[in-house]
């Protein structure tokens, strides 16, 4: 099932929406991220890590995200569904090729750019009835996604360089890629759903 904004709601509140979508983007990234640290100590496989910590940020974010659209929408959809594979997916996707170029530049963006593009696709199914056209929302989710992850390491080799711990590197970077993430794919949903359907 598509989802179907109401444009007349999105009309009255285009900015709140703008908000809510990224303050949820950004709320499900911290409480994706942190409570897993807790899990590190307990589970001593980067393996099950690598598979639960994705798939649970993946499902917050879907979820958080659709509790900031179900005001605007005329009927529910299975936006939850959709947004935490996509996420959990290309998160993985992402994270195996930056480790497989072993941090090299081109490496990283590579992994940037492919977590976007996966989130973005999964996503799409969901939005096809809103934006026709995949390109809009596929470039949207590229750049946001890709800037939060890239800015995020630029702040925290700014603040902490070398001392950084893993509790701030989860915080940080679960906070700037949120913000960032949902700031642009946010300008880009209500961009795109101020048209009326085709």
């Amino acid at each position: 099932m598509a989802l179907d904004i109401d444009e007349a709601k999105l009309a009255r509140n285009e900015a709140g929406l703008w908000a809510s979508w990224t303050a949820a983007t950004t709320a499900a990234m911290l409480l994706g991220f942190l409570p897993a640290l807790l899990l590190i100590d307990i589970i001593d496989s980067p393996l099950i890590l690598r598979i639960f910590i994705p798939l649970w940020a993946g499902f917050l974010v879907g979820l958080f995200q659709w509790i900031a659209l179900r005001a605007f929408l005329t009927t529910s959809v299975d936006w939850i569904l959709n947004d935490g594979v996509g996420w959990a997916l290309g998160f993985s996707v992402g994270l195996a090729i930056i480790e497989a170029l072993s941090g090299s530049l081109l490496g990283t963006i590579i992994g940037y750019i492919l977590f976007g593009v996966v989130i973005a696709i999964a996503q799409w199914p969901a939005l096809h009835r809103e934006i026709p056209n995949a390109v809009p929302w596929v470039v949207a989710s590229v750049l946001g996604w890709a800037l939060g992850a890239f800015l995020s390491q630029v702040v925290i080799n700014a603040l902490f360089g070398d001392t950084a711990t893993l509790a701030m590197t989860a915080t940080v970077t679960a906070l700037v890629t949120g913000l960032v993430a949902g700031a642009i794919t946010g300008l880009a949903l209500v961009y795109i759903a101020r048209k009326p359907e085709v």
